[in-house]
Parts: C-alpha cells; structure tokens; sequence
C-alpha cells in the first residue's frame, strides 16, 4: 500500500505535483552555431592576414561556408564538406584547388556545420537570387523558424543565368555562366548579419558550385528557369 499512499497526493492535487516540460528538441532548430572568424578594423588598414588556419577549421561531410583566403589570395567556398579555393587567371579564366598548403588560412571564413538537413522542398521557377531568398525564409518559416534565424541552406538546381564573383588580390574576377548544372549554399540570417557578411539588403550570403566547370565562387545574380530542389540546416 505505500506506492499507492505516496501517489495518492498527486491524484488529487494535481496542480501541486511535478510536471515534467516538453523536451527542448521539440522546438524548431532555428539558431545554428558558426565558426566565424574576421578582422575588419584590420582589413580597413589593407591588413588580410589570416584569422584561422584551414587546418584548424572544423569542417565536416556536410559543412557549408564562405569567405577569403588570407591575403584575400583566394575565394572560399565549402559544399558539402569541400573546400574550393578559387582565384581569377589569365584572360576570363580562373583556376581552383581544393587542397591547401600548410600554415594556409582564412582572412574571413564563415562555416556551418549541419548535424542533418530537413527533408528537401521542391520549388519552381526561381527569377531572381532575391526570390531564392524569399524561398528560404518561406521555407524556414513554414518549418517552425519565423523569428530569429541562422541556418545553412543548399539549393540544387540548373542555372539559366548566373554572375559571380571572385573577389581576390591583386586580381578581381567577375564571371558570367548559362546554362549549368550548380549548387547553392550559404547561410541563412536574419540576425548577426553584419557579423556573417551577409549583403545589406538581403538575408542568404550565397556561393555556387559549378561541377561540371570545377569552380566555385561568390554568387551575385542568378536565375533557375527549372526550380530546384531546397534544403535547410535541421541541426
């Protein structure tokens, strides 16, 4: 009979009883954690020297990120685990590398490193890279994440038109590409935007993979005639 003594309070006092809270996994992952490294008063001064060195960044299979190497000697792109180092060359070309050489590191980086991703969402025709980014705070809203937000995003797709960007030293590159096979990714943010880089006026900071070309670089301006296919950080 003592089990049934000591639950008998509970019975009918319910309110006076322990109750335990839902589990915090419940609530939608909205706040991912970024390993984000700059100096920008030294980059006022044409001071790039590295904030991080490529050996020490915690890059996974699934890790999305941007930013400069030191020195801004090249572009950086990570997809999914990957690091492209991209530079403009002679003429309109540009060569890429994905291995770096020790000591090497970042002036600027940005990287998110998704424990898993949401189910992806199919979306259609895509005008603009201002519409993709209507795309991802539709999707990140309808998936639980309204208010503040920092997520990695990943949106495959076949371009129709794309500018972009290899903002590099001494030699800036600025490229124009149809009708391509690419992928996506960046950070989604409506919070820390300074902070992460992401451009005034907008809420994703976007590079793009071409894997058929073998570049990546920062993306300006894009159109995807055929949709694609989204899919946001889960954890």
């Amino acid at each position: 009979m003592r089990p049934l003594a000591l639950a008998f309070p509970c019975l009918m006092l319910v309110a006076g009883c322990s109750h335990t809270p839902p589990s915090a996994s419940s609530a939608p992952f909205c706040m991912a954690s970024i390993q984000s490294y700059s100096n920008p008063e030294a980059g006022a001064r044409g001071d790039f020297s590295p904030n991080v060195r490529f050996a020490d960044l915690r890059i996974g299979n699934n890790s999305v990120g941007y930013g400069a190497a030191g020195g801004r000697r090249d572009e950086i792109t990570i997809a999914d685990g990957v690091l492209h180092l991209a530079r403009p060359s002679a003429g309109d070309s540009f060569t890429e590398r994905q291995q770096f050489n020790e000591g090497e590191g970042g002036y600027m980086v940005q990287l998110a490193s998704p424990g898993s991703w949401r189910p992806a969402v199919e979306l259609g025709s895509i005008a603009t890279l201002d519409d993709l980014g209507a795309a991802v705070a539709r999707t990140a809203a309808q998936q639980g994440c309204g208010g503040a937000t920092k997520l990695a995003f990943r949106f495959k797709a076949r371009i129709q038109h794309a500018e972009w960007s290899l903002d590099t030293l001494p030699k800036r590159g600025d490229f124009a590409t149809d009708a391509q096979e690419a992928i996506i990714v960046g950070l989604y943010a409506t919070a820390d935007q300074d902070k992460h880089f992401v451009p005034q006026g907008r809420n994703i900071h976007a590079h793009v993979v071409f894997p058929m070309l073998g570049v990546a670089g920062h993306l300006k301006a894009a159109s995807f005639a055929s949709g694609g296919q989204l899919t946001l950080q889960g954890s």
